[in-house]
């Protein structure tokens, strides 16, 4: 899933149309600014099945009962659309999904173990989840295009240039595409959890 596409790209350039190669020049900057995007959330926000072997909750968390664990796990993923599977790997026991069952899950990407602990050690549970947004939010799409219009408009990588004497610099290290600090503050709501 592409946050924004190069027929996006091109109305908001204001192009009456794309050539072929300006087409995939458009859907490779879309890319990186997607890529810029992701790495600073921390995670792919796109939705995806993930399987995951996670260490059980550590001494410091609030929920903690000596000994046996906390009844909350943390996805590191969100938002969380489905849970699959759970297993005590351990004992390869598959858990059952229910409020009355082994264990719950929320949106946020909290497992809520129901009558239960889970495991204080490493390595200690499988899940198999899917997590992330199936259509794009408006702000992930703003940014991406805005990310890919900054790398069209400088096609080769001028850092700076100076018109006394002409001097000119050139960077590959970015292609300009920098998030602001509004665009970092957003992506803090969308940040993975570590």
């Amino acid at each position: 899933m592409a946050y924004a596409s190069s027929e996006d790209l091109r109305r908001l350039l204001r192009e009456e149309s794309f050539t072929a190669e300006q087409t995939a020049t458009a859907e490779l900057l879309l890319e990186l600014a997607q890529g810029v995007i992701e790495e600073e959330a921390g995670q792919a926000l796109e939705s995806s099945e993930d399987t995951v072997i996670l260490d059980g909750p550590a001494e410091d968390d609030s929920q903690y009962q000596a000994g046996t664990g906390t009844r909350k796990l943390i996805l590191p993923r969100w938002p969380v659309t489905a849970v699959a599977s759970v297993t005590i790997a351990e004992d390869d026991e598959l858990l059952v999904f229910g409020k009355d069952e082994d264990y719950t899950w929320s949106a946020s990407g909290i497992l809520h173990r129901r009558g239960a602990f889970w495991p204080s050690h490493q390595r200690a549970i499988e899940v198999v989840y899917t997590a992330g947004f199936t259509t794009v939010p408006p702000s992930l799409k703003r940014m991406a295009l805005r990310l890919a219009m900054v790398g069209w408009s400088n096609p080769e990588f001028l850092s700076a240039e100076t018109l006394g004497d002409h001097s000119r610099s050139f960077s590959a290290e970015s292609l300009g595409m920098e998030l602001t600090k509004a665009d970092k503050s957003t992506l803090g709501n969308y940040r993975a959890r570590t």
